[in-house]
């Protein structure tokens, strides 16, 4: 058990003296402000305000570990910031597709959601309560004729009475 102690903490060791090294994360601080204005133009504050957020604050984090030369947990916030204000963009350009989606089927359906809007003469004015244009009892001459012809009584379409 004493050997896997000396190795742990030989690799912790080593890790510590490589962190001086790291170069500056600039390239992906400044990717991490851009795809924060993508977000911001995409609409984000309205459509995932706090995807946003937690960008922008993840990159001002990012900025403050740079100041604090903490070069290695400034790239790690600000690629963290650059997710999130992707997760923003996305959601944002979802929401925005769907509303475009939205006009589009009531652009052309536009009796959706009335209701009875399935049924002949829906959505046209005057056509609740009318009756339907043809009838299964139908006179089948002009009732005002004289006589006592059939013709005077109503007919079912087969023809009988």
């Amino acid at each position: 058990m004493g050997w896997r102690a000396v190795v742990i903490l030989s690799a912790s060791l080593g890790l510590a003296a490589c962190a001086g090294s790291v170069p500056p994360p600039t390239a992906q601080l400044g990717a991490s402000a851009q795809a924060i204005q993508q977000a911001e133009r995409a609409g984000a504050l309205q459509h995932a305000p706090a995807e946003f957020q937690s960008a922008r604050e993840k990159l001002a984090a990012a900025d403050a570990a740079m100041r604090e030369d903490e070069r290695t947990q400034a790239r790690r916030l600000a690629e963290q910031a650059q997710a999130d204000a992707e997760l923003a963009t996305v959601r944002s350009q979802r929401a925005t597709a769907q509303q475009a989606a939205s006009a589009v089927r009531t652009l052309a359906n536009p009796n959706a959601g009335l209701p009875n809007a399935g049924m002949p003469g829906a959505g046209m004015p005057g056509a609740a309560g009318r009756a339907p244009a043809a009838s299964a009892t139908a006179p089948l001459a002009p009732s005002g004729m004289s006589g006592t012809s059939t013709w005077d009584s109503p007919r079912t379409l087969e023809g009988t009475p």
